[in-house]
């Protein structure tokens, strides 16, 4: 009977103790939960950089989407987080002029996709500025008329 109690005393003193760790298990499970959310942080900045890539990607191959997904972009930060590690590599975070130049990209795309056509729609209105504008510019450069810019324009939308 002495044994039971002595058992049971053991399984009270080991929980009192589990709920109540030493100093140096504190420290042990900070130091822990500090690498853990270290590298959940790496694995998303990688993560992060790649998604970015794959946003100005697909703007000109919209198919690619799926494959810049950011499931598959957080996977891959996760690997690439380890692989930076073990050769002491920054993280992209410590790069601010690649996430400049993503977002850069990510306006310029698709102004440059926009903008010259919308220059040519204007360019066919007379009446707008722009069309204004280049009719002018069209007389000074070679001093033509503006029906001769206007049969230029037609001719050039005709031909193209």
């Amino acid at each position: 009977m002495s044994e039971d109690r002595l058992e049971a005393l053991a399984h009270m003193t080991a929980d009192v103790d589990a709920e109540n760790p030493t100093p140096e298990q504190q420290q042990a499970n900070q130091q822990q939960q500090q690498a853990a959310q270290q590298s959940e942080a790496g694995a998303q900045e990688w993560g992060v950089m790649l998604f970015s890539l794959g946003g100005v990607l697909t703007m000109v191959a919209p198919e690619l989407k799926p494959v810049y997904s950011e499931e598959r972009c957080l996977q891959w930060g996760h690997h690439m987080h380890m692989v930076a590690e073990k050769h002491g590599w920054n993280a992209p975070a410590h790069s601010p002029e690649f996430a400049l130049l993503i977002a850069s990209v990510s306006f310029i795309v698709p102004t440059l996709a926009i903008v010259p056509g919308k220059i040519r729609e204007l360019r066919k209105q007379q009446n707008s500025l722009v069309g204004r504008i280049a009719a002018w510019w069209q007389r000074r450069k070679g001093g033509t008329t503006a029906k001769d810019t206007q049969a230029q324009a037609e001719t050039k939308d005709g031909s193209q």
